[in-house]
Order: structure tokens, then C-alpha cells, then sequence
């Protein structure tokens, strides 16, 4: 008898202690808030009902939802989300090639160079091979017949890489001018896309002939690293001054801060997310508020407290 006593005891307090979480959660959901973004980076399995069902106008996410030519998205996939209103552009690496991507098996061998270290089947290319250039534009024949609005290209900034300077012997001037030659190659082969380029303002700047194919400028943790503020440091301040400079040539800043943590009622991190989007309104860039894990696998929308 005391057994099931206490068993019936512990059924009584599990069902309290549900309604109590119950009630909890639902009292943390009516005192939030949730941010909604200017612009959305969604680039890892983007899913495209969630898309259509987001409140952003413009995204850039990956030409397929894994990565590879068979699950690549089909133009009436891409018209239904352009009829909707939105601007959708494709992911395309530019600066370094990728091991799960169509084109891999029959890349020339010989324009493939070590491992990008901290990105897993990534490896440095020979970017100003005319082979290259050939693939890029083959993929970029895929993304234009998919009917997407344009392109954002990653790593036009990787002659910054040491590794790329010592794998090549080249200079990292000598590595830039051949990243922007390639740049021209590519794009005057679509001038009509609109071109996003990932954190390549520093290029747009020394190479201002870009901009005329150039619509938006992607730049992570401009404001932020590690969840620490960078503002008033001599490399944010340098930023600035550069992508400042953009925008007077009606270059768009695509601003992304990896700054939720994902709860909602930490007001520290409500205070992170709130000051950011001061900043980039005060600039002039749209802002996407992306989850501190930078996985960008999901549509983020940050809940905080209400004022």
C-alpha cells in the first residue's frame, strides 16, 4: 500500500510540475517580443515554406536544399517565392571549391591546392584558372536558369589567407588583383544578376570598376565578436569608414551579427540584439540577427523581453 502511495504521489507531482513549466512557457511567451529581420541568411538546408512564410523580403540561401545538383531548387520553386515579393539570391564559393558540389569530380586536380582548415571539404583553388572561371560560370548558368535574382559570392577575400600566399608563392596584392580579374570574368558574363559579394569591401574599394555589377556588400561581425562589442576599436572604426564609403555609391551593406544566444528573457542579450539594430539604422545597413552558433540552418527570429 505505501508503494503505490508514493507511486500515485509522484504522478501527482509530475503533472504539477508540468503545469507549473506550462504555465512558465507561456507567461515567457506573451512578455516577448519577437524582432523580425531586414534581410535573412539562410545558406544550410534552407527550407523554402519557411521562406514564403517569413516576414524578410530578401534572402540568400543556397541553389539546393543539400548542397548537391540533385536536390538543386527548380525555377517554378524559385518563381513562387519571387511572385510572393521576395529577392532570392544563391550561394556560390568562389574563392574556394567544394567537395560536395556537382562540379567536383570532374575539376582539374591540378588547380586544387590544401584544405581550408576549419572548413570541413573545402579546399583553396587556383581561382584565376581559366578552368575555374569555366566552372563558375557553368554554376552560374545553374543559378540564372533557376530563375534566382542574383548571386552572393564567398570568399572573394581569401588572398588574405597566408596558407594561399605560401600554397601559391604569390603576394597577397598579386593574389587580390587576381581575385578581381576573375570577378570581372565571371560577372560580365551575367551583367544583369545583382551580385553580392561577402565581405568584400575592402575589394569594391580598391577596385570601384566592380561596383557597376555590384548590388550588396555581406559583412559579418562588424559590430560584434564573441558576443563582445567591437564598436569604437581601431579595425571597427576602419570598417566603417569603408563600408561608409559604399553606401555613398549606392552599394547596399547586408549586415549579419552572430549575437542570439536564443533566450528570450536574457536581457543582456536583448540589450546586444536592440543596440545592433540602432547601429545599423543609424548607418544605413539592413540587419540580420543570426544565432550565436552561426549555423545559419534556420530562419532566426529573436524573441526578447517587452519594455
Amino acid at each position: 500500500m505505501k508503494n503505490i502511495v508514493l507511486f500515485v504521489l509522484s504522478i501527482l507531482a509530475t503533472i504539477g510540475c508540468l503545469n507549473i513549466w506550462n504555465v512558465t512557457y507561456a507567461s515567457t511567451i506573451l512578455n516577448t517580443t519577437i524582432v523580425n529581420a531586414d534581410w535573412v541568411l539562410y545558406t544550410n538546408g534552407p527550407n523554402l515554406d519557411e521562406i514564403m512564410n517569413s516576414n524578410a523580403s530578401l534572402f540568400i540561401i543556397d541553389y539546393s536544399s543539400d548542397g548537391t545538383d540533385k536536390k538543386a531548387f527548380t525555377k517554378t520553386q524559385i518563381d513562387n517565392l519571387r511572385n510572393s515579393g521576395k529577392t532570392i539570391l544563391a550561394y556560390l564559393n568562389v574563392g574556394a571549391a567544394e567537395n560536395w558540389r556537382y562540379y567536383w569530380k570532374k575539376l582539374d586536380k591540378g588547380i586544387i591546392l590544401s584544405p581550408l582548415q576549419g572548413w570541413q571539404g573545402e579546399y583553396y583553388v587556383k581561382y584565376w584558372y581559366d578552368s575555374w572561371i569555366s566552372i563558375v560560370k557553368e554554376y552560374l548558368g545553374k543559378i540564372v536558369n533557376a530563375g534566382f535574382d542574383g548571386v552572393m559570392f564567398d570568399w572573394v577575400n581569401i588572398y588574405m589567407s597566408q596558407t594561399l600566399q605560401i600554397d601559391t608563392k604569390k603576394s597577397q596584392r598579386d593574389l587580390k588583383y587576381a581575385m578581381a580579374d576573375t570577378l570581372r570574368k565571371v560577372m560580365s558574363t551575367y551583367p544583369n544578376l545583382k551580385y553580392a559579394f561577402v565581405n568584400g569591401d575592402d575589394l569594391l574599394v580598391e577596385f570601384p570598376d566592380l561596383i557597376k555589377y555590384v548590388r550588396y556588400v555581406v559583412v559579418e561581425s562588424v559590430f560584434f565578436s564573441n558576443l563582445k562589442s567591437k564598436v569604437g576599436t581601431q579595425e571597427f572604426e576602419n570598417r566603417i569608414k569603408t563600408l561608409t564609403t559604399l553606401t555613398q555609391q549606392n552599394v547596399i551593406v547586408l549586415s549579419v551579427e552572430y549575437i542570439d544566444n536564443g533566450n528570450p528573457l536574457d536581457k543582456e542579450n536583448a540589450s546586444r540584439i536592440k543596440d545592433y539594430i540602432r547601429m545599423c539604422k543609424g548607418y544605413g545597413f539592413l540587419y540580420y540577427i543570426a544565432k550565436s552558433n552561426q549555423k545559419l540552418d534556420t530562419i532566426n527570429v529573436p524573441k526578447i523581453p517587452k519594455e
